[in-house]
């Protein structure tokens, strides 16, 4: 999973990306004009149950690959340097998260205002996306004018136009409502604003209950752009991640929140894309795997290993919670409780499967 950190000055994207991340933030560059990169580690509660039942000699949890963009500048997509810089790491994203400031004094006129700082992000996404489309459809209104068409270039075509009107009505590609394989013609593109969007509140410490009552309104006024809203102080949950484990959950506590910001915005993260996790186990290994929701145990073999979806023969699957309570597959075996499921079958977070191959 690959996420991208976008945002205007001073928003605390920054220190939001090290917060994910685990990372040191280098008060020296706390403003750059180059992208970074880093690895969060997953860590589910359930892998390590499995991990203790089976007594696997190793425990691999699923990361996410975070991308710290520069922040994004008025007019700053029709920059080199935000196409090169921003634009170049989030088409690499799966999905994106959005940093806003409702904390200190802006120094805008206008005051701090969460809603138009969202609005200002997505106009530089969508100005980018039409710029990219723009291009595709003139060279293939060009290709028109010399030769006909075939049927997948008019196909595109069509939809390129159906995309500019949705851009040109100042709307992201997201709410572009397509069947999978109109989606699969356009998935080259990578356009910005059709990915999933997680938009982040950060706040100061003392703000965080009217921020959190404010949601709700600000879910409604986004209504119909398909975006995903949380709250956090970034600077507040840096502080915490340094604490033990027992000084979080006090500190945690005292500010009235139930857990720490990463682990929401993982599982904001997951549903986005719509994501569920999986398990496999043995003496050897205890593995936590993603796939999308609906997806089939033939592709959670592939998931595994290509081999194992080519020569894929049955999934014994049991749920984690069967697995939990009864010790394991002995246990599960005894109940009757593991299932024997063939490739066609839609796996379901928490799965615990034996994938059979030849």
């Amino acid at each position: 999973m690959n996420i991208g950190l976008v945002g205007l000055p001073k928003s605390g994207k920054t220190t939001t990306f090290h917060l994910l991340t685990g990372t040191k933030l280098d008060p020296a560059q706390t403003y750059r004009r180059e992208a970074t990169r880093a690895v969060a580690t997953i860590i589910d509660t359930r892998a390590q149950k499995i991990h203790e039942i089976t007594g696997s000699a190793k425990l691999v949890f699923t990361t996410v690959e975070y991308h710290d963009t520069p922040p994004v500048e008025m007019g700053s997509a029709k920059a080199d340097w935000f196409s090169s810089q921003i634009a170049a790491h989030l088409k690499l994203s799966d999905a994106l998260i959005q940093v806003v400031r409702a904390f200190g004094t802006d120094e805008m006129e206008e005051g701090i205002d969460v809603l138009r700082d969202i609005r200002l992000v997505e106009d530089e996404l969508i100005f980018s996306d039409l710029v990219v489309l723009e291009g595709r459809q003139k060279r293939l209104q060009k290709t028109a004018r010399l030769k006909p068409l075939s049927d997948e270039d008019k196909r595109e075509l069509e939809l390129l136009e159906q995309g500019k009107a949705l851009l040109e009505e100042n709307k992201p590609l997201r709410l572009l409502e397509l069947p999978p394989e109109d989606k699969k013609r356009l998935r080259g593109f990578q356009f910005l604003s059709e990915k999933p969007l997680l938009v982040l509140i950060n706040g100061d410490e003392g703000d965080m209950k009217s921020i959190e009552s404010s949601l709700p309104s600000l879910q409604k006024e986004l209504e119909g752009k398909n975006v995903h809203i949380l709250s956090l102080c970034a600077q507040i949950e840096q502080e915490i991640s340094e604490l033990s484990e027992d000084e979080q959950a006090a500190f945690l506590a005292d500010l009235g929140v139930t857990e720490p910001a990463l682990k929401r915005v993982l599982r904001a993260s997951f549903d986005l894309l719509g994501l569920l996790s999986f398990f496999t186990t043995n003496e050897k290994e205890t593995h936590v795997w993603t796939l999308r929701g609906g997806q089939t145990a033939l592709e959670a073999a592939a998931a595994v290993h290509t081999d194992f979806a080519q020569r894929f023969i049955r999934a014994e699957v049991v749920s984690f919670e069967d697995f939990d309570s009864l010790g394991g597959y002995p246990g599960c075996r005894e109940k009757g409780l593991l299932r024997l499921e063939g490739k066609d079958y839609i796996v379901k977070d928490g799965d615990v499967l034996l994938i059979r191959h030849n």
